[in-house]
């Protein structure tokens, strides 16, 4: 048995969530069906999951200071919204494997670089025409969980990245690479593979660091890849003041589309950052609600 295979081995024992991909499946048809309703997502959700958005819709920040009564959980996914629901429904299951109190893991941090990322995926694949914006929207959001999977389940491999990086000075990809012989997101995507998420998924979390080694769904991982780049490049505190400045900030993001694409025109450019802008605002405000929930 070689060393991959027995990193399978390990990752067919990862819990909590063999059936992941019936709860990846349930998401994208429910966000992809404009006759879908509150109480259909409802009827998906585990207790957790139900008591998290709970939680989230009775913060002040979504409930004008707790005025509202929240009377049950299609009313509260009435007041967060769909896509933000499906954003709880997918990380909750990997942040629930992190300690808050643990230093060496920013549990914070993931939860809002993977929802800028799903958010921005989703954007940059609507106003592109690259992938399907829904597939998108779920790679984006996992695209890390390899991340996760390398803390909780390699932790002797996770202290000898933490400590290549020191000693070396390198790159995290760079020592995971060292030490594993790929990247988390190749962990990642072997993970979800195992739990048989459907590939288009897979492959964008697999390749979004390496989108050339990609065979399939090309676009998929394109617009992963991409989200991810924009996503760490987002200052929420400081480039959401207007879309002027944001877009003045971020303008040479648009040749990055070329790799992908014929270089966009003018009004394609401008739309698309409007689209990212959009986005990001919807992102930072659910994201707000989120932090106010925890006071």
């Amino acid at each position: 048995m070689d060393y991959t295979d027995k990193i399978i081995d390990r990752l067919k024992k990862v819990e909590p969530l063999p059936t992941f991909s019936n709860i990846v499946g349930e998401v994208l048809n429910i966000i992809e069906d404009p006759l879908s309703s509150a109480s259909d997502i409802a009827k998906h959700m585990d207790s957790s999951m139900v008591g998290e958005v709970l939680r989230i819709a009775g913060s002040a920040y979504f409930n004008t200071g707790g005025l509202r009564k929240i009377s049950s959980i299609e009313h509260a996914i009435a007041m967060i919204g769909f896509e933000q629901l499906s954003n709880i429904i997918l990380q909750m299951p990997f942040i629930s494997l992190t300690d808050k109190k643990d230093k060496m893991f920013d549990s914070k941090a993931f939860f809002t670089h993977s929802t800028l990322c799903g958010a921005i995926s989703k954007a940059i694949s609507s106003a592109t025409s690259l992938g399907n914006p829904n597939e998108a929207y779920i790679s984006g959001i996992v695209h890390d969980v390899g991340i996760i999977v390398m803390y909780r389940h390699f932790e002797d491999e996770w202290r000898q990245i933490i400590s290549l990086m020191e000693k070396e000075n390198i790159s995290r990809l760079d020592a995971e690479t060292r030490i594993f012989n790929f990247d988390h997101g190749y962990l990642g995507g072997m993970l979800l593979d195992i739990w048989h998420v459907p590939k288009s998924i897979t492959d964008g979390v697999k390749y979004h660091h390496c989108p050339k080694d990609a065979k399939e769904n090309e676009e998929n991982v394109a617009v992963t890849y991409l989200g991810n780049i924009f996503s760490n490049q987002i200052d929420l505190q400081g480039d959401m003041d207007s879309f002027v400045s944001f877009m003045m900030k971020h303008s040479g993001f648009a040749d990055k589309i070329t790799k992908f694409r014929n270089a966009l025109t003018s009004t394609e450019e401008m739309n698309f950052f409007q689209t990212i802008f959009n986005a990001v605002k919807s992102a930072k405000v659910f994201l707000k609600g989120t932090e106010n929930a925890e006071d």
